[in-house]
């Protein structure tokens, strides 16, 4: 599997290299399903980031078809993830993120489809990979919905927190932090990365690395 885990999106060029590194170093014709599901619990301010970054891979010269799985049948999506070179899931709320991919068939087919596809996600939309979705990290972003899912979907064998030293997630700190490790530890037990809104975290098959401009945390807690 290959996937870019951020924080922010495609925030500097050092991410974005990455970026064009796991597509092989294809740069014309690359086509991007923009999943807005996350960012549409949300609303409000939300809009102004996801429209932002559809501008940003406009400018890259993405081809981008923009997809809801809340709001429409398999039937009706799965052709358009075929169709992407690359999905990229918006931030929002992580739960609500992992309901839909959960409900709306999506999980059964993403182990073929990341065959041969690149999942990006910013915020929720790359904290939804983790093995758990709420815990006392998610607690960081007063996310624990009672009666929505508490597993992610265990693609990758670690827990990822974005948004550090973000002032409008300001319990995302250092301090707070070695208590969510600490409880982390007797959940899951996994590695920890916490990323600034300039960092991300590259997955090419079984090798994992930081990619960052900014400030990330690499912390064992097992």
């Amino acid at each position: 599997m290959k996937a870019l885990l951020t924080s922010g999106g495609i925030s500097n060029q050092t991410i974005e290299a990455e970026m064009w590194r796991l597509l092989g170093g294809q740069r014309t014709g690359v086509k991007l399903l923009f999943c807005t599901t996350a960012s549409n619990y949300e609303g409000g301010n939300m809009s102004d980031w996801l429209v932002e970054d559809i501008i940003r891979f406009k400018d890259l010269g993405f081809e981008i078809d923009v997809c809801d799985i809340s709001g429409i049948t398999k039937e009706n999506f799965l052709p358009r993830f075929e169709w992407a070179d690359m999905f990229y899931f918006e931030g929002g709320n992580t739960q609500w993120l992992r309901k839909c991919i959960k409900d709306s068939g999506l999980e059964a087919e993403l182990p073929r489809l990341l065959e041969t596809k690149i999942w990006s996600g910013a915020s929720a939309g790359s904290c939804v990979l983790s093995p758990t979705v709420t815990n006392s990290c998610q607690d960081l972003f007063d996310e624990n919905l009672p009666g929505y899912p508490s597993d992610g979907l265990g693609l990758v064998d670690f827990q990822f927190i974005p948004h550090l030293n973000n002032t409008y997630f300001p319990k995302v700190t250092a301090k707070n932090l070695e208590t969510a490790a600490r409880n982390l530890q007797k959940l899951d037990g996994k590695k920890l990365y916490i990323c600034d809104d300039e960092g991300a975290i590259s997955i090419d098959g079984d090798h994992v690395k930081i990619v960052s401009e900014g400030e990330v945390i690499e912390r064992e807690v097992a």
